[in-house]
């Protein structure tokens, strides 16, 4: 009986693994999971949260960075021990979510500016444009 609910654990798991992109050993996965968050907890202790969120934040971001960083390194190292990218990617996802929440702010603060030069480069500007305060045409 142990046997027959290991196996459909085992499945599921397996199926579970392969929907988020996981090819490898579904044990490397957990494994290297478990050392990017215990990475990631490690690396906060430096510089402690100023609430919850960011805590939480700080996980989600962990999460994230090793999964992709364990995808990657089994496409273009597969021979390399996927736990370790996952450890380290971690351990640096703190800095990693900083940088990447800094960036999308800035983004969002120039949105409406990207979004008109985006449209005037492949759209070009129109006859009746006149956001520079000049004639165009």
């Amino acid at each position: 009986m142990k046997a027959l609910v290991t196996d459909h654990m085992k499945d599921w798991l397996t199926l579970a693994l392969t929907g988020l992109g996981i090819s490898f050993a579904p044990h490397e996965w957990l494994g290297g999971m478990f050392l990017a968050l215990a990475g990631a907890a490690f690396a906060m202790r430096t510089d402690p949260e100023r609430d919850e969120r960011e805590l939480w934040l700080v996980f989600l971001g962990a999460f994230l960075a090793s999964h992709l960083a364990a995808i990657g390194a089994h496409l273009w190292m597969p021979e390399f021990p996927k736990q370790v990218v996952m450890a380290i990617t971690g351990f640096f996802s703190r800095r990693v979510t900083g940088i990447a929440l800094s960036v999308g702010g800035a983004v969002e603060r120039r949105s409406d500016r990207i979004a008109d030069r985006l449209i005037d480069r492949t759209l070009g500007r129109g006859p009746d444009d006149h956001r520079d305060g000049g004639e165009h045409g």
